[in-house]
């Protein structure tokens, strides 16, 4: 299934091949340097050759790799992954992060399966990349055709699963005075439980109670670990110090959450972290619309939601574990780029 035509990291933009890709994918590829390393390219690479291969590059599988300065490669995933940097960009570092972006966006769908890749034997560089990414050896090697002299090349297989893309990428995400990261039962329950279970906290969130115990706390991370896809809930970490509240992203519709420590109210911690929150969620997802709600009796979140941009767009009625009955609530809407 295809991924996001257009997809954007810090550096770089991915995005559909187009007529103006011509004479510089060309002149990369013409390249010795580049197309020693690559299967099934010809060499000397003509501009007949760069039409055939746009009319067969669909969007959201083959991407253009533009920097500051413009075309920079080409990057895949068209049952594996494969890429190539022009020369003038080696060393940047461009191939491990649009890779990065490129997987990520497969991951971020929950049925996706591990991915296949590869590299000629003697590519350390190619390997280096893989590696850093999570990709293992599949203990094998097969021959390839290449565009080189020899006509053939030992290309050596690799893998990458779900858990070993989570692992070898682990997700932080900063703020000037906060990190935003996984959850982790055995460290976190205590100072989940006493901010969750606060009697002024737990009335506006669904699934707590007040006091919040610690069995009840466990089965709350264990539903909602971080997994690549949303459907997730993240600590929200003083820099170098303890656990002050949460955040979380709900699919189908995409709907956000979040709570602060009582004792830190007012120091504007809240707005901080859904603020860098909200713009990785949309650039990670590709998401176009974000939902989020609070209880008429919480002023104070509506006014958050309404700095970091949501539009009020009704009324309704929520339940919560830490509330007796139904109570009114109110209902938001942040749409990206607005």
């Amino acid at each position: 299934m295809p991924l996001r035509a257009v997809i954007r990291t810090a550096r770089l933009t991915l995005r559909p091949l187009g007529p103006a890709d011509e004479a510089p994918l060309v002149a990369a590829l013409g390249d010795r340097q580049v197309s020693y390393w690559l299967t099934v390219v010809p060499f000397p690479y003509a501009p007949a050759d760069f039409r055939d291969f746009a009319a067969q590059a669909e969007p959201g599988e083959t991407w253009a790799i533009d920097d500051e300065n413009g075309f920079a490669g080409v990057i895949g995933l068209e049952g594996e992954l494969g890429y190539w940097l022009a020369s003038h960009v080696w060393g940047r570092g461009y191939a491990t992060e649009a890779a990065r972006a490129i997987l990520a966006a497969h991951f971020a769908d929950p049925a996706a399966g591990p991915i296949r890749s590869g590299h000629f034997d003697g590519n350390d560089r190619s390997r280096g990349v893989l590696t850093k990414i999570g990709f293992r050896p599949s203990g094998y090697c097969i021959r390839r055709p290449a565009s080189r002299p020899s006509d053939e090349v030992l290309l050596c297989q690799m893998t990458l699963t779900r858990a070993d893309w989570l692992a070898a990428n682990p997700l932080r995400i900063e703020t000037g005075r906060l990190v935003l990261a996984p959850l982790d039962a055995d460290r976190d329950w205590r100072d989940l439980a006493r901010i969750g279970g606060d009697p002024a906290v737990a009335p506006m969130l669904m699934s707590v109670v007040s006091p919040w115990p610690e069995d009840e706390v466990r089965a709350w991370v264990a539903r909602s670990l971080w997994r690549g896809f949303p459907g997730f809930r993240l600590g929200i970490f003083l820099k170098d110090g303890p656990l002050v509240g949460m955040v979380g992203l709900s699919p189908r519709p995409a709907t956000v959450m979040y709570a602060i420590d009582p004792a830190l109210w007012g120091r504007g911690y809240a707005t901080e972290a859904m603020q860098v929150f909200l713009g990785w969620a949309v650039a990670r997802f590709g998401l176009t619309g974000i939902e989020a709600d609070h209880f008429a009796d919480n002023p104070a979140s509506g006014r958050v939601l309404e700095k970091l941009g949501f539009e009020r767009i009704g009324s309704g009625t929520g339940t919560s574990r830490g509330r007796h009955e139904p109570a009114p609530n109110v209902l938001y809407r942040y749409r990206p780029g607005t």
